[in-house]
């Protein structure tokens, strides 16, 4: 499921700003950027990411806002600079010995990165508050989803009730199909024999068995999508189970409405697959 979430805090002098993206995916992927100098926060933000969610995609952002890093002295550095302006002023016979403000020009204050633990209120709290509006963003895209697996599921029910209905016709179809040959080439058949075919052609052609497991399929389906938890991978494993149903039916399928009921029958489920990949 997609989502994105932007949030800010400020805690003291510690100011950061994280955006967090979501994408459709069937496992869980947590990716943090921009706290490459506090590797324990990038711990602690993929912790707080995998507590949040199951399923998706997950892009997190940091940026710190200025004002975040102090300064301090670089006194190596200072040293470095001074020993290199007084050569400098010997070999070009300068008046003035190097000051302060020569030093400064050269930058001898250097940013330094906070102790991680003083930041870590801030960062957390606008991960949060970041995570709280994808998980909204989520939901409204949840319940769009929720609605448009109950459309096909109920599509699929009523293909799966049109096939129940045409079954038995099967059976009465072949045999009409075999008398009308029979006559066509004009010869003698022994009715035993064609009852005994018959039976067989019927053996191999009975579809009940997959057409009740696709009604128990779609009894479960119903209750996954009423359930208030994350039902993605049953959802997802639950639609694989209808398509392999769905495919056994169509092989068997021996007359032209029951392979027309069959063929419906796994449009639906495909459609049904392709939807309960973005369901969390």
């Amino acid at each position: 499921m997609t989502g994105f979430g932007r949030a800010r805090a400020a805690l003291g002098p510690h100011a950061v700003q994280v955006d967090l993206r979501t994408l459709n995916h069937r496992f869980l992927e947590v990716r943090v950027r921009g706290l490459a100098e506090f590797p324990l926060l990038a711990q602690r933000c993929e912790e707080r990411l995998r507590a949040a969610f199951v399923r998706g995609s997950l892009d997190l952002y940091v940026r710190w806002e200025p004002g975040t890093r102090a300064k301090r002295l670089g006194l190596d550095a200072a040293r470095g600079y001074l020993e290199d302006l007084r050569k400098l002023q010997t070999e070009l016979g300068l008046p003035d010995p190097p000051r302060l403000d020569h030093l400064l020009a050269l930058g001898v204050f250097a940013e330094a990165a906070p102790e991680e633990e003083e930041v870590w209120p801030a960062l957390e709290q606008a991960v949060a508050e970041a995570v709280a509006a994808v998980a909204a963003a989520r939901e409204k895209e949840g319940e769009s989803l929720r609605a448009a697996l109950a459309r096909e599921a109920e599509v699929l029910r009523a293909a799966v009730a049109e096939a129940e209905h045409l079954a038995p016709g099967a059976l009465d179809e072949a045999r009409a199909r075999i008398e009308a040959r029979i006559e066509e080439l004009e010869v003698e058949a022994d009715p035993a024999r064609i009852e005994t075919e018959l039976i067989l052609w019927a053996e191999r052609s009975d579809v009940q068995e997959e057409l009740d497991r696709l009604k128990s399929h779609l009894g479960r389906f119903a209750a996954l999508l009423a359930s208030e938890v994350p039902v993605g991978r049953e959802l997802e494993f639950l639609a694989q189970e209808m398509g392999r149903e769905a495919g056994t039916l169509a092989a068997k399928a021996r007359s032209v409405g029951l392979a027309q009921a069959a063929g419906a029958i796994r449009l639906a489920v495909d459609r049904i697959r392709e939807q309960a990949r973005n369901v969390e």
